[in-house]
């Protein structure tokens, strides 16, 4: 499956080793009430181990392992740019506790950066936690977040996404980061492949209700883009379609009035989803407004389509 997925991949753009890829600012609902400004700095570093059929993070990775001193070195140009201290996020597009992404000699280095950040968000397969995450959970001023990619409780679906993880795998991982005091945050897909497009809206909520119940405080909803290659080939076959921006907006209104959980959908190339270019701009703030109150927000009845009626399923 590595090699099937991989040979469908378009060129890469590989970023410098030396410098953040981007800093994104935005505001975002903490658990327990409350938004806070959040910087998110995704990093430069080496691929993901993991060939998973519809992620398109590969693109900007380095080709070799990441060069000892490069995050740090990221790191500190990024801090340049950011002047809250509340919430910050490393994304690195593979996995933070793989030494091939992350060497562990940067630890110090990378926990003496974060000094006075109320909380510290890194992504991670569950497979890479294990003592060298709790031990930088243990040396960080603020509080650290595990993000996993939970993506579908599908029972046929979810090991077809060549994730190389269970069900049993993820809840196991969230049980021992909860009971070292790590938060967790989780990521779940809609339009995920092998579900049928009239069964995206129910196994997504059963997704997003299944990590709310194992204690999970955060969930993003990733709406799957297109552009990776195996998701065409999928698409030919008739086991995968991206989804439409108002599915996004029935997801979030269904999955806010499901769970006390901080749930918020991924707005990140979301305008590809619009049907309609008159009421993207409306839609897409609407979907932040539901994000940062956690709560619905009055629909976009729009002029020029019929998306303001129910989605048809």
């Amino acid at each position: 499956m590595d090699r099937w997925v991989r040979s469908l991949r378009g060129p890469k753009t590989p970023p410098s080793a030396w410098r953040p890829i981007r800093v994104v600012h935005e505001h975002e609902r903490r658990p327990g009430g409350g938004v806070v400004e959040a910087a998110t700095i995704f990093l430069a570093g080496t691929e993901c181990p993991f060939s998973c059929v519809y992620c398109d993070l590969w693109q900007e990775t380095l080709d070799e392992a990441t060069p000892l001193g490069s995050l740090p070195h990221q790191l500190g140009l990024a801090l340049d740019e950011i002047s809250q201290r509340s919430l910050i996020k490393l994304y690195n597009a593979s996995n933070f506790f793989d030494p091939a992404a992350v060497p562990p000699a940067d630890d110090a280095a990378l926990v003496a950066l974060l000094d006075g950040f109320e909380r510290v968000t890194v992504e991670c397969h569950p497979h890479f936690v294990g003592e060298r995450c709790f031990s930088f959970a243990d040396r960080l001023d603020g509080a650290l977040e595990v993000a996993m990619g939970l993506e579908t409780v599908h029972p046929d679906a979810l090991p077809r996404l060549n994730k190389k993880m269970t069900l049993a795998d993820f809840d196991a991982c969230v049980a021992t980061l909860r009971s070292r005091q790590i938060g967790v945050r989780a990521f779940v897909l809609l339009g995920c492949p092998f579900i049928a497009a009239t069964e995206q809206l129910d196994w997504t909520l059963r997704s997003v209700d299944h990590a709310a119940r194992i204690g999970v405080e955060t969930i993003s909803i990733i709406p799957v883009r297109g552009g990776n290659g195996a998701l065409e080939s999928l698409a030919s076959e008739g086991v995968w379609s991206p989804v439409c921006l108002e599915l996004v907006e029935e997801v979030l209104e269904r999955a806010l009035e499901l769970t006390d959980a901080v749930v918020q959908v991924d707005l990140w190339d979301i305008d590809r989803l619009a049907r309609c270019p008159a009421c993207v701009d409306a839609r897409r703030a609407r979907l932040d407004t539901m994000n940062r109150l956690g709560a619905g927000a009055p629909r976009i009845r729009c002029a020029h389509c019929v998306a303001g009626t129910p989605h048809d399923r």
